[in-house]
């Protein structure tokens, strides 16, 4: 599957691709926030009172345009895919892998490992 920005930055949309088992490229902008594919969620030790602890990212994470910027020029591409009216139409494209975060990311996420007992 591959989609245009207006389909990778919609969460349920991307959750629905993963239930299929589906394997997918999407485009982001770059506001989006992520993690680097490396990072593993850590699962802090339960104090015994109140809910389960949640496996959590020991670091925050960081919009896709940071993520790209790090991975290096030399992990870009230059694809022209048409000419245009006035010139042909090229820009740089990278691929990385993340593990995409945010609210509805971390809700999914809880849902999936059992939920959070209220």
């Amino acid at each position: 599957m591959v989609a245009d920005a207006g389909y990778g930055v919609s969460t349920p949309f991307r959750l629905g691709l993963q239930e299929r088992g589906l394997s997918y490229v999407l485009a982001l902008n770059g506001k989006e926030v992520a993690h680097p594919e490396d990072v593993e969620p850590h699962q802090p030790a339960y104090g015994g009172l109140g809910p389960p602890t949640l496996p959590r990212y020991r670091t925050p994470p960081r919009a896709v345009c940071v993520l790209a910027a790090e991975a290096g020029a030399d992990r870009f591409t230059e694809v022209t895919w048409r000419q245009g009216s006035k010139a042909a139409m090229t820009s740089r494209f990278a691929v990385l892998t993340v593990r995409p975060a945010g609210k509805q990311s971390l809700a999914a996420a809880q849902e999936a490992g059992g939920g959070r007992n209220r």
